[in-house]
């Protein structure tokens, strides 16, 4: 992590603050409106987030036209789970959740040509949230926010709600990707109101900016996996999304501003700005004076791969 770098990042990122954009968690497209009750709605964040890794594959993106646009990604994920949550809103209760099959997880979040990769592991994951909160939660994602009180980490005899969570297959990253994720939306939405601070989300965008502008520094072998495309070992992985982890929180506290807005709007550049699959738009970046990848190409590098997860 190169702290000087962190600096200067942090520093555009407060001179910047009024104009950076944010994730729009009442857009009714993806998230329940405001009035729907809170017990519905955090189960939909709960699901929707469980089911929210590895959408699209080399040569196998999930996206589609719908009656009212197109739509790709985590973005064709959510929308379908809007389109559920008005027909059936019982499909997120808990009793539904613990008997459902890979066909109706198939049915249901396809569209079009696209399906979601590996629906049995999503329909496990699906099973495992219903049945746990049943018998830990006694049903309820609202009982599960109150043990959790406004801690986004505790102890044993009060854990937070990163901690609560963990009991879910879903969600027991060590990276906590889906579980700050969940924190997040539910912060956003004044569900939960935390105490400590979160992390951001470390996903595939937030790595590869990380990269590219000079956040984090690879080298050796580890670098030549990263540069050629070849699969890291799963504790290559975690070691990776750790540091880009810390080098986030580093920007955050530097620049004043909360692990939120640093998470929104480095997740909206990687979608806009600085993409994986085609050239990025250097001249709208506001690292560019200093970005590393721009001064030298040999560092316009994907994000690390590592498929075989449902971590993110």
């Amino acid at each position: 992590m190169d702290e000087t770098v962190a600096e200067r990042v942090a520093r555009v990122l407060r001179n910047n603050k009024p104009d950076l954009p944010r994730l729009n968690v009442y857009d009714e497209r993806y998230y329940p409106p405001s009035s729907t009750d809170l017990e519905l709605a955090l189960r939909y964040f709960i699901v929707l987030v469980a089911m929210d890794h590895r959408l699209s594959r080399p040569g196998h993106p999930y996206q589609a036209c719908l009656e009212d646009g197109c739509y790709s990604g985590a973005d064709l994920l959510y929308r379908l789970g809007m389109r559920i949550l008005h027909e059936n809103p019982d499909f997120y209760s808990p009793e539904h959740l613990a008997n459902i099959s890979v066909d109706e997880v198939k049915k249901l979040f396809s569209a079009g040509d696209s399906s979601p990769p590996d629906p049995e592991i999503r329909a496990l994951l699906l099973r495992d949230l219903g049945c746990k909160l049943l018998k830990l939660f006694n049903g309820s994602a609202t009982v599960l926010l109150k043990m959790a009180g406004s801690r986004v980490r505790g102890s044993i005899f009060e854990p937070g709600l990163v901690d609560l969570l963990k009991v879910f297959r879903a969600y027991e990253d060590p990276v906590e990707k889906k579980s700050m994720l969940l924190t997040k939306f539910l912060t956003a939405r004044g569900y939960f109101k935390p105490i400590d601070e979160l992390d951001v989300a470390v996903d595939n965008h937030l790595s590869r900016i990380a990269y590219r502008v000079g956040l984090v520094a690879v080298s050796g072998s580890l670098w030549n996996k990263i540069k050629s495309g070849v699969e890291v070992s799963s504790e290559e992985d975690i070691l990776l999304r750790l540091i880009v982890r810390r080098a986030y929180k580093i920007v955050s506290q530097k620049s004043g501003l909360g692990t939120g807005l640093v998470d929104d709007f480095f997740w909206i550049m990687g979608r806009t700005t600085c993409f994986r699959e085609k050239p990025p738009i250097c001249d709208k970046c506001l690292f560019k004076g200093f970005c590393r990848a721009r001064k030298n190409n040999a560092f316009m590098v994907s994000e690390h791969v590592y498929y075989n997860t449902w971590y993110y």
